[in-house]
C-alpha cells in the first residue's frame, strides 16, 4: 500500500463513469468507480464495514465521495473527495484499507450518533464499555466476556444514540495470532450470541493488558471517565459539543474503573461476579 496526501485533486486513471451513493447513520457516500467489477467490490465492501445499515439511495448529493480506479497496469487507487489517498497491487489489502476509511469516515460525520473506538459486550441489559486503542488487548477481553456467557455488542465501535443508549455494531471480532495476522471470527465460533436492542451503560472499564499485571481497580468519576473516553472518540473534533453531551448522558450512572489486568480470564470473572 502506497500512500499519497497530495493536498490537491490529481487526475483519474480513468474516467469515473459509474457510481453509486449509499446513506448510513445518517451519513451519504458516494462511491465512484471506472470499473463494473471495483464498483461491485466497493459496494460489498462497505455493507461488511458497515456491518449492513447501508441503504443504497437515489441521491446527486453526498458528504462524502470515494473514487475507486485502475489503470493499465493492474494498479488499484483510492480517491476521497477528490485527493488521491493510495495506490495497491494487491486487491485483498486495497479493500481493507478502503473498509477502514470508510467506516471511519462515517463514524467521524454521523449526525445522530457518537461513535467511539470500544468493545461492547452487553450483561444483565446493560453495556460494559471497554474503551481503548488498537493492541491494547480489547477482543481477547470483549471474546472473554462472551465466553461467559455477556451478548456481543461490538469490538470495534460503541455506537451511541442522543439518549445515551448504545447499539449494536456486531463486526466479526478481528482477532490477532502470535504473528500480529489478523483473522475475522464471527461471534459464534466464541459460543455467543449478540445483541440485538440499545441498551444503557453499567460499566465503563479502562484497562490494558499488561504481561503480570494485577486488576486493582480505582474508581472513577463520570467527569473523569469523560476525559478517558474523549481520545477514543471519534467525532470529537467534528462535533465536539454533540458528542461530549452524549458522553456524560451515557455515563452519568454507570460504575467507571481504571486498572491495568493481567490475563483477561481473570478479570471477566472477576466482573462479571459483582456487576
Amino acid at each position: 500500500m502506497v500512500s499519497a496526501r497530495s493536498g490537491k485533486t490529481l487526475n483519474y486513471p480513468r474516467p469515473f463513469d459509474r457510481e453509486l451513493v449509499l446513506e448510513s447513520y445518517g451519513v451519504t457516500v458516494k462511491i465512484q468507480s471506472s470499473d463494473a467489477d471495483l464498483l461491485a467490490e466497493a459496494e460489498k465492501t462497505a455493507r461488511t464495514a458497515l456491518v449492513g445499515s447501508v441503504k443504497i439511495i437515489e441521491s446527486m448529493d453526498a458528504k462524502q465521495v470515494f473514487g475507486v480506479s485502475s489503470d493499465d497496469t493492474g494498479t488499484l487507487y483510492l480517491f476521497m473527495n477528490g485527493e488521491r489517498i493510495a495506490t495497491d497491487t494487491l486487491k485483498k489489502r486495497f479493500f481493507k484499507f478502503f473498509n477502514g476509511l470508510l467506516r471511519l469516515a462515517v463514524a467521524e460525520h454521523a449526525p445522530n450518533r457518537v461513535f467511539v473506538h470500544a468493545g461492547v459486550v452487553g450483561w444483565k441489559g446493560k453495556a460494559i464499555i471497554i474503551p481503548a486503542k488498537s493492541f491494547g488487548g480489547k477482543t481477547t477481553l470483549v471474546a472473554e466476556f462472551v465466553r461467559k456467557g455477556a451478548e456481543y455488542y461490538s469490538d470495534e465501535y460503541a455506537v451511541f444514540d442522543e439518549k445515551g443508549l448504545v447499539h449494536p455494531f456486531p463486526r466479526d471480532l478481528s482477532v490477532r495470532d502470535n504473528s500480529f495476522k489478523e483473522r475475522d471470527i464471527p461471534v459464534a465460533e466464541f459460543g455467543g450470541i449478540a445483541g440485538t436492542e440499545p441498551i444503557p451503560v453499567g460499566a465503563v472499564i479502562i484497562t490494558e493488558f499488561e504481561e503480570k499485571g494485577e486488576w486493582l481497580p480505582r474508581k472513577l468519576t463520570v467527569g473523569q471517565g469523560i476525559m478517558e473516553l474523549i481520545p477514543h472518540t471519534i467525532p470529537r473534533n467534528v462535533n465536539t459539543k454533540f458528542a461530549l453531551k452524549v458522553l456524560n448522558t451515557a455515563v452519568s450512572d454507570a460504575i467507571i474503573l481504571k486498572s491495568h489486568r493481567g490475563e483477561a480470564n481473570d478479570i471477566a470473572l472477576n466482573l462479571l461476579s459483582i456487576y
